[in-house]
């Protein structure tokens, strides 16, 4: 029985697209685009279960949905 393929680190789960991610380009995380992003729960509620904790998503995709401001 083959187990499936596990998601490409390198890749966003949502579209495919490079993730941009600075751990998987062998730089400090402190320098990746993601340290100072928000991203929305319902667009981490898009992350397939299969990818969650295995690939980050793209910049273009972590701001598709706006996180909503406290005033």
């Amino acid at each position: 029985m083959s187990r499936p393929a596990l998601p490409d680190p390198t890749r966003c789960p949502l579209c495919g697209r490079s993730n941009q991610c600075a751990v998987m380009a062998a730089t400090p995380p402190e320098d990746c685009w993601c340290m100072g992003a928000s991203i929305a729960p319902p667009t981490l509620a898009q992350i397939p279960d299969s990818a969650r904790g295995q690939s980050c998503l793209c910049p273009a995709c972590a701001a598709l949905t706006p996180v909503p401001t406290s005033e």
